[in-house]
Protein backbone atom coordinates (compact mmCIF):
# COMPACT_ATOMS: atom_id res chain seq x y z
CA UNK A 1 0.00 0.00 0.00
CA UNK A 2 1.38 2.95 -1.36
CA UNK A 3 1.23 5.73 1.59
CA UNK A 4 2.85 9.52 2.29
CA UNK A 5 5.58 9.82 5.13
CA UNK A 6 9.19 10.47 5.87
CA UNK A 7 11.10 7.72 3.93
CA UNK A 8 11.94 4.84 5.89
CA UNK A 9 12.82 1.12 5.42
CA UNK A 10 12.84 -2.15 7.52
CA UNK A 11 9.96 -3.81 9.39
CA UNK A 12 7.81 -3.47 12.35
CA UNK A 13 5.93 -6.89 13.89
CA UNK A 14 4.64 -7.86 10.51
CA UNK A 15 4.72 -4.90 8.29
CA UNK A 16 7.78 -4.03 5.57
CA UNK A 17 8.22 -0.32 5.06
CA UNK A 18 10.15 0.35 1.74
CA UNK A 19 10.19 2.65 -1.35
CA UNK A 20 10.52 2.52 -5.40
CA UNK A 21 10.35 5.21 -7.81
CA UNK A 22 6.77 5.64 -7.35
CA UNK A 23 6.98 6.22 -3.62
CA UNK A 24 6.81 5.23 -0.11
CA UNK A 25 4.96 1.78 0.29
CA UNK A 26 4.47 -0.80 3.04
CA UNK A 27 3.69 -4.41 2.47
CA UNK A 28 3.29 -7.68 4.49
CA UNK A 29 6.31 -8.71 6.08
CA UNK A 30 7.45 -12.16 4.67
CA UNK A 31 10.64 -14.61 6.07
CA UNK A 32 12.57 -15.94 2.86
CA UNK A 33 12.91 -19.77 1.88
CA UNK A 34 15.86 -20.82 3.95
CA UNK A 35 16.74 -24.50 2.82
CA UNK A 36 19.55 -26.16 5.15
CA UNK A 37 21.23 -26.67 1.71
CA UNK A 38 24.61 -27.98 1.95
CA UNK A 39 28.76 -27.59 3.33
CA UNK A 40 29.50 -24.63 5.51
CA UNK A 41 25.57 -23.93 5.43
CA UNK A 42 24.94 -27.20 7.05
CA UNK A 43 27.38 -27.43 8.99
CA UNK A 44 26.71 -24.03 10.91
CA UNK A 45 23.23 -24.87 11.67
CA UNK A 46 23.60 -28.13 12.54
CA UNK A 47 25.54 -26.63 15.51
CA UNK A 48 23.22 -24.56 16.49
CA UNK A 49 20.58 -27.41 16.80
CA UNK A 50 23.65 -29.00 18.69
CA UNK A 51 23.35 -26.30 20.89
CA UNK A 52 19.67 -25.92 21.60
CA UNK A 53 19.89 -29.58 22.53
CA UNK A 54 22.55 -29.29 25.06
CA UNK A 55 20.95 -26.59 26.55
CA UNK A 56 18.08 -28.57 26.74
CA UNK A 57 20.56 -31.60 29.19
CA UNK A 58 22.07 -29.09 31.37
CA UNK A 59 21.17 -29.19 35.12
CA UNK A 60 19.74 -25.83 36.93
CA UNK A 61 22.87 -25.22 38.70
CA UNK A 62 24.41 -24.93 34.76
CA UNK A 63 22.03 -23.45 33.61
CA UNK A 64 23.04 -20.48 36.24
CA UNK A 65 26.20 -20.77 35.88
CA UNK A 66 25.67 -19.20 32.50
CA UNK A 67 23.35 -17.18 33.11
CA UNK A 68 25.60 -15.64 35.70
CA UNK A 69 28.48 -15.41 33.08
CA UNK A 70 26.28 -13.79 30.72
CA UNK A 71 25.36 -10.98 32.92
CA UNK A 72 28.82 -10.52 33.34
CA UNK A 73 30.65 -10.88 29.96
CA UNK A 74 28.35 -8.66 27.77
CA UNK A 75 29.11 -8.64 23.97
CA UNK A 76 29.36 -5.90 21.15
CA UNK A 77 26.69 -5.91 18.45
CA UNK A 78 26.93 -5.52 14.86
CA UNK A 79 26.27 -1.78 15.86
CA UNK A 80 28.72 -1.26 18.24
CA UNK A 81 26.67 -1.75 21.71
CA UNK A 82 27.11 -3.49 24.85
CA UNK A 83 24.20 -5.81 24.78
CA UNK A 84 24.13 -8.48 27.61
CA UNK A 85 22.62 -12.18 26.34
CA UNK A 86 20.82 -14.40 28.38
CA UNK A 87 22.57 -17.47 29.82
CA UNK A 88 21.16 -19.64 26.80
CA UNK A 89 22.19 -17.26 24.04
CA UNK A 90 25.80 -17.07 25.49
CA UNK A 91 25.74 -21.29 26.04
CA UNK A 92 24.69 -21.47 22.02
CA UNK A 93 27.51 -18.38 20.92
CA UNK A 94 30.20 -20.39 23.26
CA UNK A 95 28.76 -24.11 21.82
CA UNK A 96 28.88 -23.10 18.40
CA UNK A 97 32.53 -21.55 18.65
CA UNK A 98 34.08 -24.43 19.98
CA UNK A 99 32.47 -26.69 17.51
CA UNK A 100 33.24 -24.40 14.87
CA UNK A 101 37.21 -24.48 16.33
CA UNK A 102 37.55 -28.04 16.80
CA UNK A 103 37.03 -27.58 20.65
CA UNK A 104 35.41 -29.78 23.07
CA UNK A 105 31.86 -28.66 23.28
CA UNK A 106 31.06 -26.96 26.82
CA UNK A 107 29.16 -27.51 29.70
CA UNK A 108 30.35 -24.76 32.19
CA UNK A 109 31.14 -21.08 31.03
CA UNK A 110 34.94 -20.46 29.97
CA UNK A 111 37.66 -20.22 32.73
CA UNK A 112 40.04 -19.12 30.37
CA UNK A 113 39.26 -16.03 28.05
CA UNK A 114 43.15 -15.35 26.54
CA UNK A 115 43.35 -14.99 22.87
CA UNK A 116 46.20 -15.11 20.39
CA UNK A 117 47.08 -11.98 19.87
CA UNK A 118 46.75 -10.59 15.74
CA UNK A 119 48.74 -7.35 16.36
CA UNK A 120 50.87 -8.40 13.86
CA UNK A 121 49.21 -10.65 11.38
CA UNK A 122 49.91 -10.80 8.02
CA UNK A 123 48.10 -12.08 4.74
CA UNK A 124 49.75 -12.93 1.68
CA UNK A 125 47.64 -14.98 -1.14
CA UNK A 126 50.61 -16.36 -3.75
CA UNK A 127 48.79 -18.74 -6.73
CA UNK A 128 51.48 -20.75 -6.69
CA UNK A 129 51.65 -21.62 -2.73
CA UNK A 130 48.22 -21.02 -1.71
CA UNK A 131 46.60 -18.24 1.12
CA UNK A 132 49.61 -17.48 3.92
CA UNK A 133 48.89 -16.20 7.31
CA UNK A 134 51.61 -15.41 9.62
CA UNK A 135 52.53 -13.18 12.40
CA UNK A 136 49.72 -14.13 15.14
CA UNK A 137 50.59 -15.58 18.41
CA UNK A 138 49.16 -17.68 20.88
CA UNK A 139 49.10 -20.69 22.96
CA UNK A 140 49.22 -24.66 21.48
CA UNK A 141 45.53 -25.07 22.78
CA UNK A 142 44.23 -21.60 21.32
CA UNK A 143 42.00 -21.35 17.80
CA UNK A 144 42.22 -19.16 14.86
CA UNK A 145 39.22 -19.59 12.52
CA UNK A 146 40.45 -18.42 9.58
CA UNK A 147 37.85 -17.89 6.82
CA UNK A 148 38.15 -16.09 3.19
CA UNK A 149 36.51 -13.92 0.62
CA UNK A 150 35.45 -14.40 -3.38
CA UNK A 151 37.78 -12.39 -5.21
CA UNK A 152 37.30 -8.13 -6.24
CA UNK A 153 38.80 -5.89 -8.05
CA UNK A 154 41.94 -4.34 -6.35
CA UNK A 155 39.96 -1.15 -5.85
CA UNK A 156 37.51 -2.63 -3.35
CA UNK A 157 37.66 -1.63 0.33
CA UNK A 158 34.78 -3.53 2.29
CA UNK A 159 33.45 -6.68 2.31
CA UNK A 160 31.39 -8.72 4.46
CA UNK A 161 30.98 -12.00 2.49
CA UNK A 162 33.28 -15.00 3.96
CA UNK A 163 33.54 -18.74 3.61
CA UNK A 164 35.40 -21.16 6.20
CA UNK A 165 36.95 -23.68 4.43
CA UNK A 166 36.24 -27.36 6.60
CA UNK A 167 38.33 -28.36 9.47
CA UNK A 168 41.47 -28.80 9.23
CA UNK A 169 42.14 -26.40 6.80
CA UNK A 170 39.68 -23.75 8.18
CA UNK A 171 40.89 -23.82 11.90
CA UNK A 172 44.59 -23.37 12.88
CA UNK A 173 46.61 -23.29 16.38
CA UNK A 174 47.21 -20.54 18.42
CA UNK A 175 51.22 -21.12 17.85
CA UNK A 176 50.85 -22.26 14.08
CA UNK A 177 51.65 -19.51 12.60
CA UNK A 178 52.35 -19.39 9.34
CA UNK A 179 49.54 -21.30 8.34
CA UNK A 180 49.06 -22.08 4.84
CA UNK A 181 45.64 -23.23 2.86
CA UNK A 182 46.64 -24.37 -0.95
CA UNK A 183 45.39 -23.04 -3.57
CA UNK A 184 43.17 -25.79 -5.24
CA UNK A 185 40.73 -25.48 -1.71
CA UNK A 186 40.20 -21.97 -2.41
CA UNK A 187 39.73 -22.35 -5.90
CA UNK A 188 37.28 -25.04 -5.55
CA UNK A 189 34.72 -22.94 -3.77
CA UNK A 190 35.60 -19.42 -5.44
CA UNK A 191 37.23 -20.33 -8.90
CA UNK A 192 40.40 -19.98 -10.07
CA UNK A 193 42.48 -17.56 -8.36
CA UNK A 194 43.58 -14.37 -10.71
CA UNK A 195 46.41 -12.06 -10.15
CA UNK A 196 46.08 -8.67 -9.42
CA UNK A 197 41.90 -9.64 -7.73
CA UNK A 198 41.78 -8.82 -4.06
CA UNK A 199 41.10 -11.05 -1.32
CA UNK A 200 39.84 -10.58 2.19
CA UNK A 201 40.44 -12.48 5.00
CA UNK A 202 38.66 -12.78 8.50
CA UNK A 203 40.92 -13.95 11.13
CA UNK A 204 38.61 -15.01 14.76
CA UNK A 205 40.59 -15.63 17.69
CA UNK A 206 39.51 -18.54 19.83
CA UNK A 207 40.71 -19.09 23.31
CA UNK A 208 41.14 -22.67 24.50
CA UNK A 209 37.39 -22.92 26.39
CA UNK A 210 35.68 -21.56 23.28
CA UNK A 211 35.05 -17.87 23.64
CA UNK A 212 35.30 -16.10 20.67
CA UNK A 213 37.21 -12.53 20.51
CA UNK A 214 36.61 -9.99 17.99
CA UNK A 215 37.71 -11.11 14.52
CA UNK A 216 40.43 -9.44 12.34
CA UNK A 217 39.83 -8.59 8.58
CA UNK A 218 42.80 -8.14 6.63
CA UNK A 219 42.92 -8.26 2.59
CA UNK A 220 45.45 -8.74 -0.27
CA UNK A 221 45.94 -8.83 -3.75
CA UNK A 222 46.45 -12.24 -5.00
CA UNK A 223 50.28 -12.47 -6.58
CA UNK A 224 51.33 -15.10 -9.44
Amino acid sequence: MKFLDVPQSGSIAGTTHSHNRAGQYTRNRRSPVQPVGTGRRATVRAAFSAASAAWSGLTGAQRAAWEGFAGSHPITDSLGQSVVLTGHQMFVRVYCSASNAGITTPVVPPAVLTLPDFSAATFTFSIASGVTIAGFTGGADMKVAVALSPQFSAGRSFNKTFWQPAAPNGVCAGDEAPFTIITSIYAAEFGTPVAGAKVFCRLTPVSEDGWNGTPVIVSTIVVA
